[in-house]
């Protein structure tokens, strides 16, 4: 879980501006099927840590994204590069001094965010997963505003103490319903750090290599050392009496919910503009919480919903009421 990839601008395009491919409403359309599948990945997840250890779902479905997502970006960069006949390479030369902070984004990104992730929900609900997910863009912000790299205006800071509000309320629900959820809030909390640091970490290299490079990079690092690290643990899982919707979750799931998703995400960025796309990742929570009531039962407490909607508010405020933040340079 949690494995999102950055939201940075795919140069991919299919026909003029005219086709129906890059019409708004495509775009809508296929958004607004994903947030349901997003929504359904946090339940499917729930179902497959019935059978597998946490870490062995999410580096089994990390691999399936994987592959699906670098062979898009392979796919993409082998057909502008056929159509302006310019020679192409996926995986850029990074220059030496680059390669700590690529292993740093690979870690962070790759490896230690999506076992946080997975380690969280099996301790907690996929509903407050996508809770806590819904939180990274503020923190996001509050380290671009501590860093520096940000100027966040007076309605952005507005967002910032809404969202802070709803962690603290969420926090206390879950010291509220045992240590067991205490725990996975707090690994989903470090989840959520790790893809924030990340996020800013990569700013400099996709400036100077290209973001289609530095993402099928950081996926193919990071995810073989979270495949090294997990393989002990796959080697004991009976994978031939999964049920069907275990595999469904990791198959499924991480093809078409989280590889093909996240294209689709990136993709919709160069029509709709980060904005309105924003929009749909704030609908994956209540969207998950639905699912969740009509096939697994689970019932929200009162203050996790409260919390929720602080947190939801607080990121459209950061994202959408505040969209053209500043980058401040080093110097000032």
């Amino acid at each position: 879980m949690l494995t999102e990839i950055p939201e940075l601008e795919s140069p991919l395009e299919y026909g003029g501006s005219g086709s129906s491919a890059d019409r708004p409403a495509t775009h809508h359309s296929i958004l607004l099927v994903f947030t349901l599948l997003w929504g359904s990945n946090f339940v499917l997840a729930e179902v497959a840590l019935r059978e597998l250890a946490p870490i062995s779902f999410s580096v089994s479905r990390f691999m399936v994204a994987g592959v699906v997502l670098v062979g898009i970006y392979y796919a993409q960069g082998f057909y502008l590069a056929r159509k302006s006949n310019q020679p192409f390479r996926l995986f850029a030369h990074v220059e030496k001094q680059d390669w700590a902070r690529l292993l740093a984004v690979s870690l962070l990104g790759a490896t230690l965010a999506p076992w946080l992730g997975i380690e969280g929900l099996n301790l907690t609900s996929g509903g407050r997963a996508s809770l806590w997910l819904a939180l990274c863009p503020v923190l996001s912000a509050g380290i671009g505003y501590v860093l520096h790299t940000e100027a966040i205006r007076r309605l952005g800071m507005t967002g910032l103490v809404v969202a802070g509000l709803g962690t603290i309320g969420l926090t206390a629900d879950g010291l509220g319903l045992g240590d067991t959820v205490f725990r996975g809030d707090v690994y989903l909390f470090l989840a959520i750090c790790c893809i924030a640091m990340e996020l800013h970490l990569m700013k400099p290299l996709v400036v100077k290599y290209g973001a289609t490079s530095m993402v099928a990079m950081r996926t193919v690092i990071g995810g073989s050392v979270y495949l090294l690290i997990a393989t002990p643990i796959l080697m004991t899982e009976n994978w031939t009496d999964l049920g069907a919707w275990t595999w469904v979750a990791i198959l499924v799931g991480g093809a078409i919910g989280v590889g093909l998703g996240q294209w689709a995400k990136v993709r919709a960025l160069n029509v709709l503009g980060p904005t309105r796309v924003v929009l749909y990742g704030n609908l994956v929570p209540p969207a998950t919480l639905l699912i969740a009531w009509i096939a697994l039962g689970s019932n929200p407490t009162w203050l996790e919903i409260i919390a929720g909607l602080f947190i939801l508010v607080g990121a459209a405020i950061i994202q959408i009421g505040d969209p053209y933040r500043e980058t401040v340079s080093q110097e000032d």
